[in-house]
């Protein structure tokens, strides 16, 4: 007994419909040279800067997420000069300084003298209550996951100081930040708080 064979439906082309998909991760754009990132909205860095010493001068809790080879150790030429103007900005600031340790243990065989898992950035704010971040030098994929952590769990403000195209999923990111935009900055917040103290 043969098996009658069935014909393959055709389909019409008016039922042919584009779905397109997934979702971007990034629903903006970096921000262009000399711009920035204000929840949202691309606006020149002065103004980024601008409130950036406002809305950290303004906060309860503020925290500043550095690399831990430039703040902790001197090896090499550079990282002394580098680490005393992080910490002079923290100071300016009033920020805690939380260094991130980069450097994972190769598993299996973990070398403990020389080598620690790095914390996760976003459990530390989200437990401790930081109010305002601010992201300087942290390596741009371990940046971009935690940002995107503390976006969507914490009520923290984010500002990420990005060194080259800025990170989408901060409250406030600059680019192209290097030691003399944080400087700069140091310089605002000093003269801020001189205002403040007049007042």
């Amino acid at each position: 007994m043969r098996e009658e064979q069935t014909q393959p439906t055709q389909t019409k082309t008016e039922d042919y419909r584009w779905m397109v998909g997934p979702e971007p991760v990034a629903q903006l754009s970096h921000p262009e040279k000399e711009m920035a990132l204000v929840d949202g909205e691309m606006v020149p860095v002065e103004v980024a800067l601008a409130n950036i010493v406002e809305k950290v001068s303004h906060a309860k809790k503020p925290v500043m997420v550095v690399p831990g080879r430039m703040v902790l150790w001197h090896w090499e030429e550079g990282p002394p000069g580098r680490a005393k103007i992080i910490r002079e900005l923290a100071a300016a600031m009033g920020a805690e300084i939380r260094p991130i340790y980069d450097i994972r243990p190769a598993y299996p065989m973990a070398r403990t003298a020389c080598e620690i898992n790095p914390y996760h950035g976003d459990l530390v704010i989200a437990h401790e209550k930081y109010d305002v971040a601010v992201f300087y030098g942290v390596d741009c994929p371990y940046a971009d996951v935690a940002l995107k952590i503390i976006d969507q769990g914490t009520e923290c403000y984010t500002i990420a100081l990005c060194g080259k195209l800025g990170h989408v999923d901060a409250s406030t990111t600059l680019r192209d930040t290097g030691m003399d935009r944080l400087k700069i900055l140091t310089e605002m917040f000093l003269k801020y708080k001189q205002g403040e103290d007049k007042n």
